[in-house]
C-alpha cells in the first residue's frame, strides 16, 4: 500500500534543510575569521659580499734609541753593502737588520714618520739606534733624537704575498701598514726605489711594497681605486 507524503511534512523537511544550511554556514565563517593567517614569506634578496677591510700589518719591532745621521763626508763611498752612498736618498745604517730592511722611523718629539732603507752598517756610538741619510734626517727632523723603529724585511714581504696574493700589502698615506685588497688600489707608476717614490708621492697616496729581485723590495705609488 503506498503511503503519501503530507504537504506539512514535506515543509517540516525543507525548513529543516534551510535551518540546517544556515548553521552550518555561519559556523564555517566563524572558524575561517578565527584562523591564524598564513605569514608570507618573501625570500630576502642576498647582500653583496663586502670587501675585506685593510688589515693591520705587525712590523718587527727594532730596539728604539737615538737616531743620527750622516752625510757629506761619505757622499759617493762603498757603503757595507757595497752600494754607493748617496746622502739624497731615502736609506739608513743599522748595526743587524738585513739589508734591503725597511724601516719605518718615528721622531718621538714632533711625530714625524718616513720609509727608509736599510744599505749600511751603524751607528756604532752608544744608545745611538740609526744612522739616516742627510736627505732622511731633514724629512723626519732629526739630529740627534730619540725614535721609535719598526722594521719590514724582504722575508716577511715575501711570505705575506706567498699566503695572501689576491691582496697587497702597503703603507697608507701615515706610513701604517696594511693589508689591502688588490683591487682598492691603483698603481700611478711602475715600480721603482723607495727614494723614488718617497720623493714623488703625494699626501693623500698609498706606497704598495712586493718582492724584487736578489732581496731587494719594489714600490709603487698608489692611490684608492675610486678616488
Amino acid at each position: 500500500m503506498t503511503k503519501r507524503i503530507s504537504t506539512s511534512t514535506i515543509l517540516q523537511v525543507a525548513v529543516f534543510v534551510v535551518i540546517f544550511t544556515t548553521v552550518m554556514s555561519v559556523a564555517f565563517m566563524v572558524q575561517a575569521h578565527d584562523m591564524p593567517a598564513v605569514p608570507v614569506v618573501v625570500a630576502a634578496e642576498p647582500a653583496a659580499p663586502e670587501a675585506p677591510a685593510p688589515a693591520a700589518i705587525t712590523l718587527e719591532d727594532a730596539p728604539d734609541g737615538f737616531a743620527s745621521w750622516y752625510g757629506e763626508p761619505f757622499h759617493g763611498r762603498r757603503t757595507a753593502s757595497g752600494e754607493r752612498y748617496d746622502m739624497h736618498s731615502y736609506t739608513a745604517a743599522h748595526r743587524s737588520l738585513p739589508f734591503g730592511t725597511i724601516l719605518r722611523v718615528q721622531n718621538n718629539k714632533n711625530g714625524r714618520i718616513i720609509l727608509v732603507e736599510v744599505t749600511d752598517r751603524g751607528p756604532f756610538i752608544k744608545k745611538r739606534v740609526v744612522d739616516l741619510s742627510y736627505r732622511a734626517a731633514r724629512h723626519l727632523g732629526v739630529s740627534v733624537t730619540s725614535v721609535q723603529l719598526d722594521a719590514l724585511t724582504a722575508e716577511t714581504v715575501a711570505s705575506f704575498y706567498a699566503t695572501q696574493p689576491d691582496r697587497v700589502l702597503a703603507f697608507t698615506p701615515e706610513f701604517d701598514p696594511v693589508a689591502m685588497d688588490a683591487a682598492d688600489l691603483d698603481a700611478l707608476a711602475p715600480a721603482a726605489s723607495l727614494t723614488a717614490v718617497m720623493s714623488s708621492r703625494g699626501d693623500a697616496e698609498y706606497i704598495i711594497v712586493r718582492p724584487g729581485t736578489k732581496g731587494r723590495l719594489q714600490f709603487l705609488r698608489a692611490c684608492k681605486a675610486d678616488a
